[in-house]
């Protein structure tokens, strides 16, 4: 498996612990989950029904969002009960879920244009590409005016070519055969004789298929130029007298405003709309660092009250009266930590979420201390719970203080900001309403930048007049060209309306062939064959109308085209209008029109990273098969360019056929395109595959994990053993089935007071329990001492 530690971890999971409560009784359905995803990493989740893989998944996406524990996403905590707007949408854009049934998760009712539109609105991911290309649109239109003409004349012949080449050949041949067509109904069969003219319409599917895809590739090459000129003109990639000019526009911009403000001045307005930003922003992450804040202490609150009502129904179900106690300690010693955050929680308010981690690390380290000299040995008495509230009063004495100053050190630190800026802004204004200051520039100057711009604009326009007249030879030529393929096109169209118009008589013959024998049957009263004759004339009246259909759909098609190809030549600025107030209309339409281009464009490229055609937008959910299904559930995932994908067994409810090409896929994408995915499956084959990193997961915990090799090749805890006994593997092939049953007595040895913890046995391998049961498990292997991982993470705490 590859390397991936050298990449950023895109998503960490820290202590994750999902609580449900049912009939008064608190299950813990994730307990204490953690794991990193690196960029292009991919980490499968494992476990049976119920084991709580699917759970995981949900959390990550807040579609369960009173769970507790840390989920951080490219640096930013997207945990807690309420998140900001900000950061619920930078998850809805940078995680994207694909679910088991790809006919459920999508809209019957919708195209697939429909369905992949909807999360590019959502996350406003159209309005932010459309204002970006706005920006500069006029700019840059008018600057390569003439370089876009040519390049659109030029597109437009080789669309032309892209149809009348091909038709040329294909419509005169067909009009030769089908001028003079005849059936042989006595040396050929009913269906060599319907081939024999159903030709026509397999071959112009093919050739039509080709033409689509030849234009797309155009209108591809079309929009692929306007971007490569933007991002040339934007990076100042002009000839001398197109910069001369931008740079003489600007600095008649600029002496304009001098000619109102000293240089101080309108330095002054500069800085005071960049203060303004600031102190915008400023406020916004203060306002969203304190609910940050606010959802990590009422995090632990809701995980301490949880922890609290299971301790507590423990005690009150059982007869052993050392677990009871037990239990109650435990209940105590969480009510304990519960009050102690209650108490400070709105006094430690600007702590950061590291040292509020720390803070829970050191105020956990303190109770369990506490517990251990004060609790654990307590004799059990009459008045034990008394004796020990007691305790707890006199003696329970964790110390907030070093908490305290940190967290009024940040909160000065922050009014500070605030109050710096807000000194900043007010010395900018009074700068720019000062009485003493006077304008930089006079008259004079002004006159010198407009003299200065008239005779740049002077040389750019002689430029533009010499390259104009260079290229109108070329544009006659274009436009002569353009001419003669328009009129060969529409002679081609001409002789497709002849040949349909014939095809359509000659099919009309041969069923009339067919009906005559079915009336012949009947006439004979041949049962036998009068049915043999109403399934033949059913079979291929369907053939005719599919492929009728299909090339139906091709106009369709092309009607779309024609119509980006139009719109292309807005964004091309192309198409303009004299008159100034059509210009306005015209920039009004460019806008909608090219937004609608945009989109197409992306839901276009979107199906072809998951190998599906383009003109696949225009069909509904039901025209396509299971896999094509789960490729389209993909794409839309895909679409917003997400960081992470949470799929949730994928190709559970596809054909086995189907499954490998999905996976595959599912591979390849996630490493073109540096995605991070979590896959969840009961495929443990498949997940041998896919994953760099695998989970195995059991009763909400788990139980073994790390490099995907190493685990397979050295399975260790029981669970993940008898997993890895019902894997199919062909050295078993042939033998008799085997029920495959889960022994749980581990757990056994995982109650009080043995209490387990996760391992390291070797490099990048981990497992859960008892120490007892860990240098067990690895005692057959010679791995070496096993370390637990909490009292080497207790130590790195403490050097920090």
């Amino acid at each position: 498996m590859k390397n991936n530690d050298n990449k950023k971890v895109i998503l960490e999971i820290q202590d994750l612990k999902k609580y449900f409560l049912n009939n008064g009784k608190v299950n813990k359905a994730v307990d204490g989950v953690s794991f990193k995803l690196h960029e292009g990493e991919i980490v499968g989740l494992i476990g049976e029904s119920g084991s709580g893989k699917t759970t995981v998944g949900r959390s990550i996406l807040r579609l369960y969002d009173d769970f507790n524990g840390f989920v951080t996403l490219d640096d930013q905590i997207i945990s807690g009960e309420s998140i900001s707007k900000k950061r619920e949408k930078f998850l809805r854009k940078r995680v994207q879920m694909i679910f088991q049934d790809p006919h459920a998760s999508l809209n019957g009712q919708k195209t697939i244009y429909s369905i992949l539109k909807e999360p590019l609105v959502v996350n406003n991911i159209i309005k932010q590409k459309t204002d970006d290309l706005f920006s500069d649109w006029k700019k840059v239109t008018e600057n390569f005016q003439f370089t876009f003409l040519l390049y659109a004349k030029k597109l437009k012949i080789k669309n032309l070519k892209a149809i009348n080449e091909p038709s040329s050949t294909f419509f005169p041949k067909w009009s030769d055969r089908l001028i003079d067509f005849k059936f042989d109904w006595e040396n050929l069969s009913i269906d060599e004789n319907f081939v024999s003219y159903f030709n026509y319409l397999e071959e112009k599917q093919t050739m039509e298929s080709s033409i689509i895809n030849e234009m797309y590739s155009n209108t591809d090459q079309l929009m692929a130029f306007y971007y490569e000129k933007q991002a040339q003109f934007r990076n100042n990639d002009v000839t001398f007298d197109e910069l001369d000019y931008i740079n003489a526009t600007k600095e008649l911009e600029l002496t304009k405003k001098l000619c109102k403000y000293s240089q101080k001045q309108y330095d002054a307005l500069n800085k005071l709309s960049e203060l303004d930003k600031e102190l915008k922003e400023l406020k916004s992450n203060q306002n969203d660092y304190l609910l940050t804040n606010k959802n990590a202490f009422n995090n632990f609150l809701s995980e301490y009250k949880n922890e609290i009502k299971i301790c507590r129904y423990a005690r009150l179900n059982t007869y052993d009266i050392d677990f009871y106690f037990f239990n109650y300690k435990k209940e105590l010693t969480n009510k304990i930590r519960l009050d102690v955050i209650k108490k400070y929680k709105s006094k430690l308010s600007y702590l950061s979420i590291d040292q509020i981690r720390k803070f829970i690390a050191e105020l956990n380290k303190y109770t369990n201390s506490f517990y251990i000299e004060h609790l654990e040995s307590l004799p059990i008495s009459k008045d034990f719970k008394a004796v020990a509230k007691l305790i707890i009063e006199s003696d329970y004495n964790f110390d907030v203080n070093e908490y305290l100053k940190l967290n009024h050190s940040n909160e000065l630190e922050f009014n500070s900001a605030l109050r710096n800026i807000e000194d900043s802004i007010k010395a900018q204004k009074e700068i720019i309403h000062s009485k003493d200051e006077k304008p930089a520039f006079g008259k004079k100057e002004l006159e010198a930048a407009e003299q200065k711009l008239a005779n740049a604009e002077k040389v750019f326009k002689a430029e533009n007049d010499k390259y104009n007249k260079n290229i109108q030879n070329q544009i006659k030529q274009l436009d002569k060209d353009i001419l003669n393929e328009s009129l060969l096109y529409k002679n081609l169209k001409t002789q497709q309306g002849i040949n349909d118009l014939k095809f359509k008589k000659i099919n009309e013959a041969f069923f009339e062939k067919l009906n005559s024998d079915l009336k012949e049957a009947k006439a004979k009263k041949d049962h036998a064959k009068v049915h043999e004759n109403n399934k033949t004339i059913k079979i291929y009246k369907q053939k005719v109308s599919n492929k009728l259909s299909t090339l139906k759909s091709f106009e369709v098609e092309v009607k779309h085209l024609f119509k980006d190809v139009r719109t292309i030549y807005l964004l091309l600025g192309t198409k303009q209008f004299e008159n100034s107030l059509f210009n306005i209309y015209n920039r009004l339409f460019a806008k909608q029109m090219i937004t609608k281009l945009i989109t197409r464009s992306m839901i276009y490229k979107s199906l072809e990273d998951v190998g599906l055609l383009k003109q696949f937008a225009y069909r509904y959910p039901h025209e396509f098969s299971g896999g094509q299904r789960q490729r389209i559930v993909i794409a839309r995932a895909l679409i917003t360019e997400p960081k992470v994908i949470v799929a949730d067994e994928p190709i559970a409810s596809l054909d086995i056929s189907i499954q490998a090409q999905v996976v595959n896929l599912l591979k390849d994408l996630c490493e073109k395109k540096n995605i991070g995915m979590i896959f969840i499956a009961h495929d443990l084959s498949m997940i041998e595959y896919i994953a760099d990193n695998v989970q195995i997961m059991h009763l909400g915990k788990i139980v073994e994990s790390g490099d995907t090799a190493t685990v397979y090749k050295r399975p260790l805890h029981p669970y993940t053993r008898n997993l890895f006994k019902a894997i199919p593997k062909i050295s078993n092939a042939n033998e008799k089935f085997e029920n495959i049953n889960f022994e749980l007595d581990y757990l056994k040895e995982q109650q009080y007071p043995d209490i387990p913890s996760n391992y390291i046995v070797e490099n990048d391998h981990y497992i859960y329990g008892t120490d007892k049961q860990v240098n067990e498990w690895v005692k057959p292997f010679r791995l070496g001492k096993p370390k637990n991982t909490d009292v080497i993470d207790a130590k790195d705490d403490d050097k920090k």
